[in-house]
């Protein structure tokens, strides 16, 4: 049993509409994504990309390096857990699925998936540098593209230099970070 077994089997069998969180050691995201991939696993990790400040030639000074929306988590799809257990051992800086209160690998929708899409789409967008908000540490807020409120709200938890916001929510029975601008947040009343 190869890679070719577990390619086949993933692309059959699997349905797409259920995905699974994964924990990766943050800043290795990318790398995770692409292992996977080349085990014939599709993988979604949101990022944006965020332009580098430099002291180099104009010509060089268009570097862009890719951020993490969630850091330390990856979306794979819901994969028989044998298999996924054997896929992410092989994988450096992959951890384990998250699990439910039962002990089985917990799953997101995916509605779920498509309101994270979003949020990274936001992150796609121009911000002239930091903008001013009445954002505090502690404050319930909510996310304005998740429309059918699928995702619950969440807790400011502080803010980033580029004028990002951590936003903390409650997912799968964690707290998850969520890096992003204030347009992207609203109050929770």
């Amino acid at each position: 049993m190869g890679m070719q077994a577990v390619e086949k089997l993933e692309t059959k069998s699997l349905p797409q509409q259920w995905w699974c969180m994964l924990l990766v050691t943050p800043g290795k995201e990318q790398h995770a994504r692409d292992s996977f991939h080349r085990y014939g696993v599709q993988a979604y990790w949101p990022n944006y990309h965020s332009f580098l400040r430099s002291t180099l030639p104009l010509r060089e000074r268009r570097r862009t390096d890719c951020r993490s929306v969630i850091p330390g988590y990856l979306f794979v799809p819901a994969l028989p857990t044998e298999m996924l257990w054997d896929i992410t051992q092989r994988i450096p800086g992959a951890g384990h699925a998250l699990l439910n209160f039962s002990g089985g690998v917990a799953t997101l929708k995916e509605e779920s998936i498509d309101v994270i899409r979003a949020i990274e789409g936001g992150m796609h967008t121009l911000v002239p540098g930091k903008s001013l908000h009445n954002f505090k540490t502690g404050d319930k807020v909510r996310f304005v593209d998740d429309l059918q409120g699928r995702w619950p709200p969440g807790r400011i938890s502080g803010a980033v230099r580029d004028g990002r916001i951590t936003v903390e929510v409650r997912v799968m029975g964690r707290m998850v970070p969520f890096q992003v601008f204030p347009h992207q947040i609203g109050r929770f009343a």
